[in-house]
């Protein structure tokens, strides 16, 4: 007697293995096919999976298997390639398989549901007519009906509202009185006409990018864009996507934040004039299924979203950009452990289709990748609209003094520009009031219940606040621990800043931008617009400020503290620091007026900072891979950690301890293992934090299934862990 057919399902739970199920009676073997979604019995639940093999050898006796209770669809819901791109994933970054299937399906398709396209209501008129007798007691219908008279081809509810308030009812009588129909339509993807769009014409540089990329548009490569900032990659990108495009293919645009989203979608509409999708966290769960549906199906041209979006299914992809490639919110730092850039190389890499990473300071991994002619660089040194690069100046801070973190230099360059109508841009990368409370009679320190950190002080809300786990308590009016009243708010944040910057400067419109400032839905993309067209004079900001974003009328960017990047114990922060300065500096200056960088340091005379200033970015970065090269670090070794987390620190000892032993046991060669050692952050949120380190001499001796091994611990049920290749941050 032959063996029942069996199917291979991807199950979204955080095992690493697939799992076998029995085939039900309808439909035949033959006829389901690789990579449609299957419902199963897992546990007291059901799940919905990924058929990812079909064979007719279990590895379990067929009695123990349980039947499969209904296969979803017909056709697969990722095609073959992008089946290889998630499976490459799971295997290269040791996550559970069914999660990395699971991560690549919208909301809807993770259960029992299918998409469907979005639907829009037109109400159009049956007659020509005014409706003589019939509405001449309804004068709102009447109303009405002339306004959707005078639209022969109909208005849609969103038209309606434009124009009229209150139309429903009146509509609802006309449509019984078979003076309007009701026309359930496709929702089409919105086109924004570009009759006042400029042609795209590219510079001699720009022209020289596109056509060194164009010339291989029909096989795989990776071009490094090295492009200063303003220098006008997006240019290049736009010509490259009009190409593609022209071909009949797609473009997928990544992008590292959410906010970086609108404004490249407006020009892309307004350039090309082509049916453009977004994908981000920010949308609802029927708008990111919709996204899905219209780049699977062909409808979207072009596809601009962040890293998830790198597991989008489409019809047929012939480019991808990654823009701002060194961002580390290309790294998935929680749940789903991945690197939307790598993952994307690897994409295209199986799809035959150029991938363009566009940066003005490359990681010093795709640098690496260039001395080693895996990736092709491409330069563009100067700025696009004859805009020229700001200087940048270092103000010592040293037995100078400040207040709240602003010096007297700064606040003189602030008041020439706001004197000149020029915008000044201050970047801190510290939310709140201020970091720290100190008592100054014992030296208490206010300090998180459920983590190693500094609560942050909110002056307006009078709470503190811990940005790791989000705990709020009040401010305690005396010292818990001496009952004193002297209570010292010291360092500074964003809102500090701005405070003392309202006192300075009272007649002067402010923006802060951070995560407290900008929480609701479009905030932050309306903020942006109202200093694009110049309602604020003063922007201070976090991070979010520092990627891409483009002020013209910005002159003067002050960076306010830098020093913590210098002082760093993760062996990146130079990197990382480099990186932030070059991009926070890039926002001066680009456009005709010229630009000015301040800088403020209490350490004038680092030398890797110097080396930024004096020699460039591309500079620095090849002194830092010299450095790496000789301290056996990444890029020229491999990298893996393995972090634990539990409510007693010993029990994360004692499993790192085994778990560096098994390893060790089972043929580590190649391998050097650091720990087990605290994380930078010891405790979060009530539990502490430990971690081993791993560095493998080639990809090889790092790249063996730890987590499988890691898996079978008796200990491994009892704390979190978590495996991540090619960590950014070590800490």
């Amino acid at each position: 007697m032959s063996s029942p057919p069996i199917l291979k399902l991807a199950l979204p739970v955080p095992l690493y293995r697939y799992f076998e199920y029995r085939l039900p009676a309808q439909p035949t073997f033959g006829d389901i096919r690789i990579g449609v979604r299957a419902r199963v019995p897992f546990g007291n639940q059901t799940l919905v999976g990924i058929v990812v093999g079909k064979h007719r050898s279990p590895s379990l006796p067929p009695g123990k298997l349980k039947a499969v209770l209904e296969i979803l669809d017909d056709e697969p819901v990722f095609d073959p390639v992008l089946q290889k791109v998630l499976f490459w994933t799971a295997s290269y970054y040791q996550q559970p398989p069914g999660e990395v299937f699971s991560a690549a399906l919208p909301g809807v398709l993770r259960k029992n549901r299918r998409i469907t396209a979005a639907t829009c209501t037109i109400y159009r008129a049956c007659t020509d007519q005014a409706g003589g007798q019939v509405l001449h007691n309804a004068p709102k219908q009447h109303q009405v009906l002339e306004l959707i008279q005078s639209h022969p081809g109909g208005l849609s509810s969103g038209e309606m509202n434009a124009r009229m308030t209150h139309w429903r009812p009146a509509v609802r009588a006309l449509i019984g009185k078979g003076l309007v129909e009701e026309i359930i339509r496709e929702q089409t993807m919105a086109r924004t006409p570009n009759t006042r769009a400029q042609p795209l014409i590219l510079n001699q540089e720009q022209q020289h990018a596109y056509e060194q990329i164009c010339r291989n548009m029909q096989e795989f490569g990776t071009y490094l864009l090295a492009g200063v900032t303003g220098s006008g990659k997006t240019e290049v990108y736009l010509a490259l996507a009009k190409d593609v495009i022209h071909h009949g293919r797609q473009v997928l645009i990544l992008v590292p934040e959410i906010g970086l989203t609108p404004q490249l979608v407006r020009r892309i509409e307004t350039r090309l004039n082509v049916p453009v999708a977004r994908m981000h966290s920010d949308l609802n769960a029927g708008e990111r299924a919709q996204a899905w549906l219209q780049a699977s199906t062909g409808k979207a041209d072009i596809v601009v979203g962040t890293r998830s979006a790198v597991f989008l299914s489409f019809k047929n992809l012939g480019l991808i950009v990654v823009d701002e490639e060194h961002d580390l919110s290309f790294k998935q730092q929680d749940g789903l452990l991945y690197n939307a850039r790598d993952v994307a190389i690897y994409r295209a890499k199986q799809l035959s289709v150029p991938v363009v990473l566009g940066s003005a300071t490359p990681s010093l991994e795709s640098q690496h990748n260039v001395h080693r002619s895996h990736y092709q660089r491409i330069v563009l040194s100067k700025r696009a609209k004859r805009a020229k690069i700001p200087q940048v100046k270092l103000i010592d801070l040293r037995s100078k003094p400040v207040t709240d973190g602003l010096s007297s230099e700064l606040i003189q360059a602030i008041d020439a520009e706001l004197m000149n109508r020029h915008q000044v841009l201050l970047f801190l990368n510290r939310r709140g009031y201020a970091p720290f409370l100190l008592c100054h009679e014992c030296a208490w320190t206010a300090e998180c219940s459920r983590c190693n950190a500094h609560m942050v002080f909110y002056k307006k809300q009078n709470i503190l606040k811990c940005h790791h786990c989000l705990n709020q308590e009040q401010v305690p009016a005396a010292c818990p621990q001496c009952n004193s009243e002297n209570i010292l708010f010291l360092g500074e944040g964003t809102q500090r800043i701005e405070d003392r910057l309202k006192e300075i400067f009272p007649n002067t419109a402010m923006a802060r931008i951070d995560r407290d400032s900008t929480r609701g839905k479009n905030t932050l993309q309306d903020r942006l617009d109202d200093i694009r067209k110049g309602k604020y004079q003063i922007i201070i900001g976090t991070q979010m400020l520092t990627k891409g974003h483009d002020f013209p009328n910005v002159t003067l960017v002050g960076i306010l503290n830098v020093d913590h990047g210098l002082l760093s114990s993760d062996f990146r922060a130079t990197e990382h620091l480099a990186q932030l300065i070059v991009q926070v500096s890039g926002r001066a200056g680009r456009s005709l007026h010229k630009g000015k960088v301040l800088l403020q340091t209490h350490q004038p005379e680092h030398p890797l900072l110097n080396c930024l200033l004096t020699r460039g970015y591309r500079e620095f970065s090849e002194e830092v891979l010299k450095q790496r090269e000789s301290c056996g670090l990444p890029p020229y070794t491999f990298m893996l950690l393995i972090r634990a987390r539990a409510h007693q620190q010993d029990l994360t000892y004692r499993f790192l301890q085994d778990v560096k032993s098994s390893m060790l046991c089972a043929g580590a060669s190649g391998l050097n293992l650091f720990g087990p050692i605290p994380a930078n952050l010891e405790r979060k949120a009530g539990m502490y934090q430990s971690l081993v380190v791993a560095i493998a001499s080639s990809r090889n001796a790092r790249q063996k299934h730890w987590a499988e091994l890691i898996q079978q611990h008796p200990l491994a049920k009892r704390v979190r862990w978590t495996i991540e290749v090619d960590p950014l941050e070590t800490g």
